[in-house]
């Protein structure tokens, strides 16, 4: 619990200085004990719940719009019509608001939170006090701030603002190994630390050079460039700005180091020409880790950049078989020409963050997928499905 500075100009301190009773939590400003009228009576514990940015002072509307949320029973008119419509979104403190109200402004726009809030308090209670003029929304002012403990920076307020909190905790608990962190397993470092996964190791022994910023999200800075820092400390060093879980391994795996995978919930193997490839495989395997292993093959014909990438899912439970081969020597395949372009490995790592957000049941599956191959050529992406039994 905590308070805001005082101001008398925050649309907090206002509705606080009208005695509501009001929470910030999780992304929301929470107004609650608000008087209501159902199909069955009066009730007395009705919530407003409005999407903020509660990251800056004073906080901010991030709707963008003039919908607010109610949490309690389908409030109605003195008529008995219906304010509100069903559209349930959770609050990320276990409980959901039911109903989504929608009442447009003379001007078109509300002006501020407070003008916001205060409008949907006398809607909502309105017909309550034409039966009982002694209920009210502002009994006296409390206030109560509840911090979310998800490991970022600063607010996700693009999750409130979508409704999606109640996906957004599958990614809770989880540890996610990015073996590789080069063109396309940087780019898989961007998407996963934007979510709200608790841990992130990273896993790379080469250093940060030119070509590499080429190939990577950001801009990298000159300087940056000559000092010749690890990729995995430099990439943990720029994302921690924004995920305060992930933690650099400035080593390449090898069969004396793999118990530092000890604790991952799910990896990406983002290192092709590692020549340990096939024994980090073989782990992840026994100790049922499910993982993506991506990589991709381009090379010049006639002047112009063909071949294809691939995404393969080993689940624990999976059918997808482990490479029997070895990787092939440095020089001996078009991969090792070292064509990578900075679409391709952000296609590539986006294909493979798509498979992991289907596995843990964020993303709809129509049918479970083993590999995703895509052919620059025919600009063309064919999937495999497991083979019936």
């Amino acid at each position: 619990m905590s308070s805001l500075p005082i101001d008398p100009d925050d649309p907090i301190e206002r509705l606080l200085g009208d005695g509501f009773r009001l929470e910030l939590c999780h992304g929301y400003l929470i107004v609650n004990n608000v008087p209501y009228l159902a199909a069955d009576g009066i009730h007395a514990d009705g919530r407003l719940a409005l999407p903020v940015n509660d990251s800056i002072h004073p906080v901010a509307d991030v709707t963008g719009n003039h919908t607010i949320w109610f949490s309690g029973e389908a409030p109605v008119d003195e008529q008995g019509g219906a304010l509100g419509t069903w559209s349930p979104r959770d609050l990320g403190d276990g409980t959901q608001a039911q109903y989504m109200l929608s009442f447009k402004p003379p001007s078109g726009n509300y002006s501020s939170i407070y003008e916001k809030v205060t409008r949907y308090v006398r809607i909502v209670q309105g017909p309550a006090q034409e039966i009982d003029p002694t209920v009210s929304a502002t009994p006296g002012a409390t206030f109560q701030q509840t911090d979310d403990d998800l490991p970022l920076a600063y607010r996700d307020t693009n999750t409130t603002r979508a409704g999606l909190t109640a996906l957004n905790n599958l990614y809770r608990g989880h540890t996610v190994a990015i073996i590789g962190v080069g063109g396309t397993g940087s780019y898989i470092l961007d998407q996963v630390s934007k979510t709200w996964v608790d841990r992130i190791w990273l896993f790379d022994g080469d250093t940060l050079q030119s070509h590499n910023a080429f190939r990577a999200p950001g801009a990298a800075a000159g300087a940056d460039l000559d000092v010749g820092h690890n990729k995995a400390e430099y990439f943990a060093k720029q994302y921690s700005r924004m995920h305060l879980g992930i933690k650099p391994h400035p080593y390449a795996l090898t069969a004396e180091t793999l118990d530092a995978l000890n604790g991952t919930t799910f990896a990406f193997l983002a290192a092709a020409d590692a020549p340990e490839r096939s024994a980090i495989m073989t782990w992840l395997r026994d100790h049922q880790v499910p993982f993506v292993d991506v990589g991709m093959s381009f090379r010049q014909v006639e002047g112009r950049l063909t071949g294809l990438m691939k995404v393969v899912s080993f689940w624990p439970s999976g059918q997808a078989e482990l490479p029997t081969s070895t990787p092939v020597a440095v020089g001996e395949d078009d991969y090792h020409s070292n064509i990578q372009v900075a679409d391709l490995n952000c296609l590539n790592a986006t294909l493979a963050t798509i498979q992991w957000k289907r596995y843990l049941g964020i993303y709809a599956t129509h049918s479970p997928i083993t590999e995703t191959v895509y052919k620059l050529f025919a600009n063309e992406i064919r999937n495999e499905v497991p083979s019936e039994q």
